[in-house]
């Protein structure tokens, strides 16, 4: 696999086409992550920080079986708690998604307030032409990996159009 080599951390203008990603990423997650958060957040907290990867990949497991086929949506088993002085602990959990030509490695970031997705990297299999995968190959191949159909309430402006949803 390689990178794809439009993916950098962080926002700037330069590499917009991340943030489209991160974007429809997190629309995609989001009935995942809502069942995610009505696990106890100190047990979650709990599995982190004593490093048992086990039993957060259950946790994580279950909230994923309801929306995506096996095992494309899945805890990277590691994970974080980041703490500062007068802000409340959030949770970092390392993830994956993988279906057909792409493996997206990403933090889900569980915050008291706010959730976030971070990418890491895009990788994708060899023999995909590095011009061809864009946001809108991105959502389809997401719109694929799903059981259940991607709401319309959970779309966002940068949701590509031409994307046929189910």
């Amino acid at each position: 696999m390689r990178q794809h080599p439009d993916t950098n951390t962080g926002f700037s203008s330069e590499n917009y086409e991340v943030y489209v990603f991160e974007e429809i990423l997190a629309c995609n997650i989001k009935d995942v992550v809502g069942d995610l958060c009505l696990a106890d957040a100190e047990i979650i907290m709990s599995y982190v920080t004593n490093q048992l990867h086990g039993n957060m990949d259950e946790i994580v497991t279950s909230s994923v079986e309801l929306y995506f086929k096996d095992r494309t949506l899945s805890y990277a088993r590691a994970a974080g708690v980041t703490f500062e002085l007068g802000v409340p602990a959030s949770i970092v959990l390392n993830m994956e998604f993988a279906h057909g030509p792409v493996s997206v490695l990403f933090e889900l970031v569980l915050g008291s307030r706010d959730i976030g997705v971070h990418i890491n990297k895009v990788l994708l299999i060899e023999g995909v032409p590095e011009g061809q995968f864009g946001a809108v190959e991105f959502a389809q191949i997401l719109r694929s990996a799903r059981r259940t159909p991607l709401p319309d309430r959970y779309t966002s402006a940068l949701y590509p159009p031409d994307v046929i949803r189910h």
